[in-house]
């Protein structure tokens, strides 16, 4: 039985850290990595928009992709780094 929670557990995490990283051809880009990481991966973004702390003040940038089957990339940058990577359907 424990053996059976054991394995849940370890597909449960590793669920967890697939959504922290993005695939580019044979390379990924992780949380953490450096904005200019992410545009040496995926290029300039389609669409840029500025991401506002809770007091309205400027905190980083929230980059859009547009891929070739519909999908769209969200990259969020916060101080020069990535901090969040989101990957949604059109």
């Amino acid at each position: 039985m424990r053996r059976y929670l054991l394995l849940a557990l370890l597909l449960l995490s590793a669920t967890a850290y697939a959504s922290s990283t993005y695939r580019v051809g044979s390379q990924v880009l992780t949380v953490g990595d450096s904005a200019a990481r992410a545009m040496q991966l995926m290029g300039k973004p389609d669409f840029k928009e500025p991401v506002e702390s809770d007091f309205g003040g400027y905190q980083g940038e929230r980059w859009q992709y547009l891929r070739d089957d519909g999908r769209i990339v969200i990259i969020t940058i916060i101080d020069g780094r990535v901090s969040d990577i989101a990957d949604r359907s059109r």
